[in-house]
């Protein structure tokens, strides 16, 4: 209640002590409801003026007290809370932190006849019953720490800053550390705990009106001093050496980790992949923070990066079903190889620094070799290509050449070649030579591949020296293997045109353009009948000279 009179008690009951005091302004928080002052049925809050209680004039309200509940006789404390702004002229009032009522009204003028100077004080009545009423001012226990995030290290002082906020004056601080030390100071001594810990600070008031507030518990972190460990273990060039991490910290948790190679910061990862590092002896150091900031010392291990063997390997091209030699070369000199390990590129492996090994299949293959130190290290894997090749030597096919013209032999299947005898050629060592023969001969063709690998071939040469068309009279087809076919056989002809058989009634029996090819005296499968046949032929010599023949045969079965 605000009034201008410190000792106007208005009347009792139903009246709350405010019931007729005139300059005034209540703000009303009602639990009993009296009809004959238009109280709703809950309990109610609302803003009167001028000792007049009975709801219809108010300045705002009634409403809920309560922004949640009906009832807020429930033995707890709530937050009250009553603004007035005088520039805005707005008054308004807040339970448990929910805007309830609000009214804008020039209080000054209008109700306290421009008098700005007011008291204010709370009233309170039963009547015929009774309810505990109770208010106390403001007190706000509130202290900060000289930890970061409340969390510090054994052994550091911990400095308690009391900034608590209270409406009237506080009387009396109670502090309880949490490890059974209390403290009645506004703001204690520095706090050195015994042990690393978690612990509940705890901080109380009391006001000079006899009120306590509630009581402000914060949690204050004091970590022990992590113990950083690892193993590294020994490895080779090439490869990271594998680390193991064990550090280990009873409060909290460990946060960071700094990692130092001969002195020197590498990562910040838990297990730093360290890469890149040439043979000879190293120095790893750890260091670890906890979540609280707390420090390791640094742990320190030795360790060796092993050299590993460098190789190369060479294997030149070879031939199918013959010996190649592949040879493994170290290039280092600072380990001594003990094993030597071969993928053949065929499937196949063996072991060796210099093996034979024989392929049966051309093309192009893939060796690679690696190489195992005493020390155990394995050097890098040396791939070889290489190709596979084999010789075939094609003299071409045996032919007919006419007499002292010239002729030409074409050859295949190397990168050289050599003919023999040279009898006859212009240049015995090329694939194609110009050859002149009066007489027949056989050519034998050597070639060989840039690999080496070599094939001979033969060729036949026939001098074309005259030519002749023979047709049997009669032949007898009856499976004995002799006479058996009727056929022209052919001298120095080089192109057979057409070989015709006709029956005595003209009817076509048989017909072949190929030199060799004859009739078996059937059609269908079927052997025809004794006769006479005709037969018509055109041939042509090496020569040019044309043949155009004709006559008859006897089938005689």
């Amino acid at each position: 209640m605000l009034q201008q009179m410190s000792t106007s008690l208005g009347a009792s009951g139903g009246g709350m002590g405010f019931d007729g005091v005139k300059p005034s302004v209540g703000i009303l928080l009602d639990t009993w409801q009296n009809v004959e002052n238009n109280d709703p049925v809950f309990d109610h809050i609302s803003i009167q003026a001028n000792g007049v209680l009975s709801h219809g004039t108010d300045l705002a309200g009634p409403v809920r007290a309560s922004a949640t509940s009906d009832n807020i006789e429930d033995c707890a404390w709530h937050i009250f809370r009553i603004t007035w702004d005088p520039v805005t002229q707005w008054i308004r009032a807040y339970f448990d932190g929910s805007l309830r009522v609000e009214a804008q009204v020039d209080m000054v003028a209008t109700i306290f006849n421009n008098n700005p100077l007011v008291y204010w004080g709370f009233t309170a009545a039963t009547g015929g019953s009774n309810n505990r009423q109770q208010f106390c001012t403001a007190l706000s226990p509130i202290f900060n720490t000289s930890l970061s995030n409340n969390a510090g290290c054994d052994g550091e002082p911990v400095v308690f800053s009391n900034t608590s906020e209270a409406f009237a004056p506080i009387s009396a601080y109670h502090w309880d550390f949490g490890d059974g030390t209390t403290s009645s100071l506004q703001n204690p001594p520095p706090k050195v705990y015994a042990d690393p810990g978690i612990y509940t600070v705890k901080l109380a008031l009391k006001g000079f009106d006899g009120c306590d507030s509630d009581t402000l518990r914060t949690i204050v972190s004091i970590g022990d001093f992590p113990v950083a460990a690892f193993e590294v273990y020994d490895t080779c060039s090439g490869l990271p050496p594998r680390i193991t991490e064990s550090s280990s910290v009873s409060v909290g948790a460990i946060s960071k980790w700094r990692w130092f190679l001969n002195g020197a910061l590498v990562s910040n990862s838990q297990v730093p992949q360290l890469t890149g590092l040439q043979a000879g002896n190293y120095q790893l150091e750890l260091e670890v923070e906890s979540a609280n900031g707390c420090i390791s010392p640094r742990a320190l291990r030795n360790f060796m990066i092993l050299p590993s063997p460098v190789i190369d390997a060479t294997i030149d091209d070879g031939c199918i079903d013959l010996s190649v030699t592949h040879a493994g070369i170290q290039i280092d000199n600072a380990t001594s190889i003990s094993q030597w390990k071969w993928t053949l590129g065929d499937g196949t492996q063996t072991s060796g620094q210099n093996v034979e090994h024989v392929y049966h299949s051309t093309g192009d293959y893939n060796a690679s070799l690696v190489a195992v130190a005493s020390n155990g290290c394995t050097s890098n894997t040396a791939t070889t290509p290489f190709f596979i090749n084999q010789a075939v030597a094609f003299a071409g096919n045996d032919t007919i050449f006419i007499r002292n013209d010239p002729f030409q032999l074409i050859g295949t299947g190397g990168g050289s070649y050599q003919w023999s005898p040279a009898t006859g050629l212009n240049d015995p060592g090329i694939a194609n030579p110009i050859g002149v023969l009066d007489d027949d001969i056989t050519y034998t063709l050597t070639v060989t591949t840039p690999e080496g690998c070599t094939d001979t071939d033969e060729i036949n040469i026939t001098i074309f020296k005259g030519s002749n068309v023979y047709v049997p009279t009669g032949f007898t087809p009856n499976g004995d293997g002799r006479n058996d076919r009727i056929q022209p056989y052919l001298v120095g002809i080089r192109q057979l045109d057409y070989f015709v058989v006709y029956n005595r009634w003209g009817q076509e029996v048989f017909h072949t353009k190929t030199p060799g090819a004859g009739w078996d005296g059937r059609i269908n499968g079927i052997l025809q009948p004794t006769g006479v046949y005709v037969w018509r032929l055109q041939a042509v010599d090496y020569a040019g000279k044309v043949y155009q023949m004709k006559g008859s045969v006897t089938l005689i079965n």
